[in-house]
């Protein structure tokens, strides 16, 4: 370990106020911070159909294994599609409820990139084997199954989150509690307007599925959950000094459309900037400059105790934050 990253990953535990900790422990944050690493310089650009789409892929599939997820028991799969004009493959990972019928809660990011992609989104799949490795020490929930996915094709059309939607069954898109898409977790150390944020699409409702807008986004039971988690943890508290984050907002753009597309409530979880206009992605996404640098290990580390939190709370109560 360098002793830059030493530094960097010191300061994060240091700074997080006491009450966040527990879910991300200091290894698991430690590897969260070496899979970005592994990902963006080992396998760097994960364009489909490149060899650093395939080194991400295998890497990703030892990871799944590593965790515990087998195909000997049909809790590790994999989702076929067509992306980038090639055979590609989604990752899934399935925790099993204890009863037959649960609600699914999906955790997902995607690993294909246009370029080395610390950002978009090697941390978004990072966040993924860090939940799956920390709902797999937990006891089954008896009425929520919980599904660990690694998307590719999202940055040629979400190709491979749209297969893999419309090959759910019409009971397993019913049964679908919410879908927590995560899409750059990752902030630069200056970049004091880079926001946490829940952007959400539409909800469920009585009478039927709701599409939001951009005067009045659609409040889930995703973006419900991250909100109380937030307030449960007592991070990002927008009466906090320098904490900035934003509600709700009715923005697009990644795998979490895909799920929404099919009437699922689904959120996707990022770090943007921009507040006062809505919100902007950093402005190295999709470069060569999107490569591990200064990051903000502080605000990372907090979201991903609020996004544990928010699965946590709603694999355990479905009205979690409603």
């Amino acid at each position: 370990m360098s002793i830059r990253r030493m530094l960097m990953l010191i300061a994060a535990l240091v700074l997080i106020p006491s009450m966040a900790l527990g879910a991300v422990t200091e290894d698991a944050f430690a590897r969260w911070y070496d899979h970005i690493a592994y990902l963006t310089e080992e396998a760097g650009i994960r364009t489909v159909g490149s060899m650093g789409h395939d080194v991400a892929y295998y890497y990703l599939l030892e990871e799944y294994e590593r965790i515990g997820m087998s195909y000997d028991d049909e809790t590790l799969w994999k989702s076929g599609c067509i992306a980038n004009g090639y055979d590609a493959f989604n990752i899934v990972g399935v925790k099993p409820a204890l009863n037959e019928n649960p609600r699914i809660i999906t955790v997902c990011a995607h690993y294909d990139s246009i370029s080395p992609g610390a950002r978009d989104n090697a941390s978004g799949v990072a966040t993924v084997l860090l939940a799956m490795e920390y709902f797999q020490q937990l006891a089954p929930y008896p009425d929520t199954e919980l599904r660990f996915i690694a998307f590719t094709g999202e940055e040629s059309g979400h190709e491979g989150s749209l297969m893999y939607v419309e090959n759910l069954t019409p009971d397993e898109k019913q049964r679908s509690l919410a879908t927590f898409n995560v899409d750059i977790l990752l902030v630069d150390a200056e970049d004091t307007q880079a926001a946490f944020s829940c952007d959400t699409l539409g909800m469920r409702t009585e009478d039927g599925y709701v599409s939001g807008t951009e005067a009045s986004p659609a409040v889930n039971a995703g973006a419900r959950a991250i909100l109380a988690a937030m307030e449960e943890t007592g991070l990002f508290d927008a009466g906090e000094e320098g904490v900035t984050w934003c509600v709700p907002r009715h923005l697009g753009a990644s795998d979490h459309e895909s799920f929404h597309l099919s009437g699922i409530d689904a959120v996707n979880v990022c770090f943007r900037g921009n507040v006062a206009e809505g919100g902007s992605w950093p402005g190295v996404m999709h470069t060569p400059e999107d490569v591990m640098g200064d990051f903000d290990l502080q605000r990372s580390r907090q979201a991903l105790e609020v996004l544990l939190t928010a699965v946590e709370g709603l694999a355990a109560d479905h009205g979690y934050g409603g």
